[in-house]
Formats: C-alpha cells, structure tokens, sequence
C-alpha cells in the first residue's frame, strides 16, 4: 500500500523540502540557465531516451518537480508515476494531471531515500538533477529495489571535479542548497554495487567557450566543433571526469533490500 506522504524527519531533507518549496513559488536559479546551453546536446540525448524507454511501461519520475515531464509522457506510459520531496510541487502536479483527465498518472510527495512502493514497481526511472541532493548509497538501494529485473533507470547529473566549476558553486551559494554534492568516482562506485550495468556518458567541457554566443548561428556552429572535441577530450583516461555533466543509465539485476 502506498502512502500519499511520506513523513520527513531528517533535518537535512527538511532543508531540501524548505529549499524546494521556495523555488516552486519563486524560482531562484534563473541566473545559472545560460549555463545549460553548453550540454543542451547530453540534455537532448537524455530526453530522447527517456522517451523512448517510457512507451508501454511504468514509468516512475525520480524528483518530478511540477511533472511537466511526467504529464507529457502520460500518453506512452502504461502508467506513471511522480514522486517529490516538495509539497507545493507535487500540488501543482496533481491539479495538472486533473485538467488535463489523464487517468494513468499520479503524484506523490515522498522521501526518495525511502519510498513507499513495493519491490520491483517500475520498468523505468528516471530523474534530472536529484541523485546529487540524496544520500547517494539510499538512494541507489531504492532505486535498485523498486525497478523490475531487466528495468532500466536514467539520471542526468551534475559532477563534482573540475576545479574552476566548483570555484563558481562556492562563489554562488544561493543557488543551491547546502547539501548539494555533485556526483564523484566513488558514486559510481556505489552505483556498480546495486545495479548489473552503469554506463555514464559526459558532457560539458571546451563547449562552455560557446556560452557567450549562444543562441546564434555562430554558437550553434561552435557548439557543435566543440561538442567533438569534448568527445575526443572524454576518451583520454581522467578527462571525463573533469565534465560538468553526465548521463547515467543503469540497469537492474543487482537488486538489494
């Protein structure tokens, strides 16, 4: 049986619901959006295969904000399901899938280090940027738990060893909660331990030189140029993980719990 919420005690979940509830009435990460252009093509790629992995299956979206995502997915989806840490979201959410009479959705407000599903419920999950607020060892075990044999999961996430990136995040507090971690080769590392394939692809080095162009045909063509070079850049030992973003996609078979 499933709880409609899930109750939150821990203090540092407080603050994430506490943050999250403040940027759902008042977004407070505008400034940061120009940045995004430079992996607008790992952004893309994640999208596609998200959609493409959602037709005929349950779905469940791992940090489901508003489900502007989920409710356009309703339609391929079997059914789907979002779960988020903040209430003002998953309101907002539940009153969308109503005006729009999708029957197959649902939203919940839930502690993503502890869900309430039953083992093995979905055949996807997927999330953009949340891994990097949890505990990355729950979150994994309870990713692991509730995806089928076979399921797969889909996160895109944000890394945490480029130096002169980390230098902004420390330059630019307000922008994040404090206890924001961007992911590091030892979650990977966590992550093989609870699922049979992590595959991570990177994204996001030389192509910030396009930043100041962007959204024009010169950026569009530089974007590109330097879209290849990152790949090249991303085969030599160590450089990926100088990305600032990176797509996982990991598979279920090592189930724990």
């Amino acid at each position: 049986m499933v709880e409609p919420d899930s109750v939150i005690t821990d203090e540092r979940l407080e603050r994430e619901r506490d943050y999250h509830n403040q940027r759902f009435t008042e977004e407070t990460r505008e400034a940061q959006g120009k940045f995004y252009w430079a992996i607008a093509d790992g952004a893309t790629l994640f999208t596609k295969r998200v959609t493409e992995l959602a037709r005929g299956a349950d779905v469940l979206e791992y940090g489901c904000a508003r489900g502007d995502v989920s409710l356009d997915l309703a339609p391929l989806c079997r059914s789907i399901t979002g779960i988020d840490i903040s209430d003002i979201a998953v309101d907002a959410a539940n009153h969308a899938a109503r005006e729009n009479g999708l029957s197959n959705t649902r939203f919940l407000t839930m502690n993503a280090e502890e869900m309430s599903f039953p083992n093995d419920s979905f055949d996807m999950i997927f999330g953009r940027g949340i891994i990097h607020h949890l505990d990355v060892e729950r979150s994994f075990s309870e990713i692991s738990r509730v995806l089928r044999p076979g399921g797969t999961a889909l996160f895109w996430e944000p890394l945490g060893h480029n130096l002169f990136i980390n230098a902004y995040r420390n330059a630019t507090p307000g922008a994040r909660t404090p206890d924001e971690h961007p992911l590091i080769k030892t979650d990977f590392d966590i992550a093989k331990r609870y699922f049979g394939d992590v595959s991570p692809s990177f994204w996001g080095l030389t192509s910030f030189l396009t930043i100041p162009v962007r959204d024009t045909p010169l950026g569009h063509r530089l974007l590109r140029m330097t879209a290849a070079v990152d790949r090249m850049l991303f085969a030599v030992p160590g450089f990926k993980w100088q990305a600032w973003y990176c797509l996982i996609e990991l598979k279920g078979g090592l189930n724990v719990g």
